[in-house]
């Protein structure tokens, strides 16, 4: 080293730092920085000879201290050649020795290691650095056991045929009850989690890879679990790596995903014969630190897999084919090789997003002729299930949309052939099938120019199909849409239950059964600051309607110290926005009733917004229960149901509170009228104030005012 500092042996008792300390003695040596006789204020450096190279599992053990000023630092290096490569770095100062471990992984070519160190030993406290106890294990390149080849885990003793990489410093950890509060497999076992105190990954994400694995099939299903929850979680990654080629993305999923456990599937194909070996790779990546993703369950099994019961398109076509005459295409509008289609997909909302879509334009699929996507084999239905996909239709007249379900012989259960929009509308169909089964799209060309259909978002989900924007949320969000605002970073709203950890407050259970396995939506309002920023949960397009009834359910708690939440309904069509219903939130931790007639002349989509009248608030708005009721007026609910709150719609709030000003004021007449002729009015006189001015609701405070009653004698 040159400067003031360097690395030297140094005896424990005479260490200004935590000297004899865990199992160091007074009488034994470690290294640790000292002064030097340079001027510089430089780090000292200290170099291992030439090591490796190694296998996958080597790692670095090591006992260390570190005491210093924020800007100083106790890092470890790799060298190859001209490179180096930081792999560890102390979290921050201690106050006494600390036991660590650093992957340093496979590394072809001989390395050296290199502790870097920066401490200011004239300043004040005791500031130093020092290592000591520091081992290489499991670093021979070509030990091999049998637990490599253990691709299927569930993580209970060990982490298997898997192993953590070294890009980041983000890392895959082996943990029991905790980050998504429960593992999958027996819910109080052990699962991986991606620590969430370690620094976002920049760049490359956190690995988690098997050894190089023999293929035993042609084609190879691997089953996992996965955890997705908070407003910065990423993205998480599944690849699959063969030496001399590119790496294939086999699936990812990336925002919030709920809180709780998803299962998912990746078909792996294999070259016949060819023997060559491969690795699989999770990468997950955070965009910072609020938000957990597990990983639990992993299977690896011979033979395809199932066809999957979600697919959004962003990473594959999921197994679909395409057939007939005409072609479906997996693109974006951005980079799209059809000739037209949507500008946005429904998954992001944005131009990068993916879909498939058929061109059906006559020189592309000539009229009455048809073009169609086939599913993978669906596994049998032990219960009747609900098939929902997003669809785009032209505003030119592409012809018809059919889908077929069936297992031997498939029959047609819907067919749309109305003219398209600007909007993504929803599809569903309810499935019956006690053996493998196949989902079919068919376009039928109208042999228009200019047209097309698209599809995306196809969900498999049980239980029979909801009515049109009315949900309970247990099995999923029933079509209901969470897009975030652009400044929530990708955060909107969530599907939770009460029995899920949350960082903050919310509901203990649910409306639907009442209980903490329930499920229902929410939103944190941390996540909003001051701007007019807003979270919104949109409904599917829906029809035109001269008077229909929004019923919900909503749970709102805040301090009466903190500035308040609101909750808003807005109709959205092409004549703009329209506020129908709001209510500020308050301290009170139960499910309240909310209701609205809703009315619109073209078609519009209901929008649950998620909003602060103030400052940022901590609270949760949750919602549960949705019922749109088409074509019915709504009813008043029955009377002593003291934990309901009905609030009528803004206008009509506002309306009512000017009424009730006016009353005032004529009642502010009336008295002072009876104080100059020194009398009272007749009866006749009050009853005709009356009429028209009662049940008036306040949405601020939920009183209800009477209607004004006649002398009772």
């Amino acid at each position: 080293s040159v400067g003031r500092l360097q690395w030297g042996r140094l005896l424990a008792q005479e260490s200004r730092g935590p000297g004899a300390g865990a199992r160091r003695t007074a009488a034994g040596h470690f290294l640790a920085l000292q002064r030097a006789w340079g001027q510089l204020a430089a780090e000292a450096r200290v170099l291992t000879p030439p090591l490796g190279p190694s296998g996958p599992r080597c790692e670095l053990h090591m006992a260390y201290y570190f005491q210093s000023h924020p800007q100083g630092f106790l890092a470890l290096v790799v060298v190859e050649d001209s490179n180096r490569e930081l792999v560890w770095q102390a979290p921050g100062s201690s106050q006494g020795w600390r036991m660590d471990r650093v992957l340093v992984g496979a590394r072809r070519r001989p390395f050296r290691l290199e502790f870097v160190g920066l401490v200011d030993l004239d300043g004040p406290g005791r500031q130093g650095a020092g290592v000591d106890d520091v081992t290489l294990k499991d670093c021979s390149p070509v030990t091999a056991t049998e637990k490599d080849s253990e691709v299927s885990c569930n993580f209970e003793r060990d982490t298997c045929g898997w192993y953590t990489g070294h890009l980041t410093d983000a890392h895959w950890r082996r943990i029991q009850s905790h980050g998504p509060g429960y593992d999958h497999t027996t819910g109080r076992g052990y699962f991986l989690l991606l620590d969430p105190t370690d620094p976002p990954a920049r760049g490359p994400g956190a690995h988690l890879l098997t050894q190089p694995q023999v293929p035993t099939a042609p084609q190879e299903c691997l089953s996992f679990w996965y955890h997705l929850h908070g407003p910065q979680i990423g993205t998480l990654r599944l690849v699959l790596r063969r030496e001399g080629e590119a790496d294939t993305l086999l699936w990812s999923r990336t925002g919030t995903h709920g809180n709780h456990w998803h299962e998912a599937w990746a078909t792996l194909h294999h070259q016949p014969g060819s023997g060559t070996k491969y690795q699989l790779l999770f990468e997950g990546s955070r965009d910072g630190y609020h938000g957990t993703m597990g990983l639990d369950d992993v299977a690896l099994r011979p033979g395809p897999c199932w066809a999957p019961r979600r697919c959004s398109f962003e990473d594959s076509a999921c197994g679909f084919s395409s057939g007939g005459q005409g072609l479906w295409t997996r693109q974006p509008n951005a980079t799209g090789h059809a000739a037209w289609g949507p500008r946005a997909d429904h998954t992001t909302g944005t131009a990068q997003g993916h879909y498939m879509v058929v061109d059906t334009s006559p020189q592309a699929l000539p009229p009455g002729h048809v073009a169609s996507l086939t599913s993978e084999e669906h596994q049998p239905l032990a219960r009747p299930a609900c098939l929902t996909f997003w669809y785009h239709l032209s505003l030119r007249n592409p012809g018809a949309l059919q889908v077929h379900v069936g297992e031997a012989e498939r029959q047609q259960v819907l067919s749309i052939s109305a003219h398209g929009g600007s909007a993504w509308r929803l599809g569903s169909v309810d499935v019956q099938a006690e053996r493998a089964w196949r989902v079919v799209f068919e376009a039928v060309a109208a042999g228009v120019e200019h047209s097309y259909i698209a599809l995306d978002d196809l969900l498999l989900q049980d239980g029979p199909c909801p009515r049109p924007a009315s949900c309970d949320f247990e099995a999923g969000l029933c079509g209901w849409s969470h897009l975030a605002w652009p400044g929530l970073g990708g955060y909107s709203w969530d599907w939770s239950s009460g029995a899920a950890p949350s960082r903050y407050p919310q509901p203990l259970a649910d409306h639907t059964l009442g209980t903490e396995t329930g499920h229902f939506v929410l939103f944190e309002t941390h996540m909003l600051g001051p701007g007019g920023q807003a979270a919104w949960l949109h409904s599917q397009p829906l029809p035109a309607t001269e008077a229909s009834c929004l019923r919900f359910w909503y749970h709102m708690g805040f301090p009466e110290h903190f500035y308040k939440g609101q909750l808003r309904v807005l109709l959205n069509s092409a004549r703009g926005q329209l506020a129908v219903w709001s209510m500020g939130g308050r301290l009170r931790h139960r499910w309240l009733l909310g209701q609205v007639e809703v009315a619109s002349a073209e078609e519009f989509q209901i929008v649950f917004e998620a909003t602060l009248s103030g400052q940022p608030a901590v609270g949760p708005i949750a919602l549960d229960d949705v019922e749109y009721l088409d074509g019915r007026h709504c009813q008043l609910p029955a009377p002593g149901r003291g934990d309901t709150v009905v609030a009528t719609s803004v206008p009509a709030a506002v309306g009512g509170a000017l009424v009730v000003l006016v009353l005032l004021v004529l009642l502010g007449l009336a008295g002072r009228r009876w104080l100059q002729k020194g009398g009272c009015p007749s009866r006749g006189e009050t009853a005709a104030v009356a009429p028209g001015f009662d049940n008036i609701v306040f949405n601020a405070d939920g009183v209800t005012l009477p209607a004004s009653l006649t002398d009772s004698q």
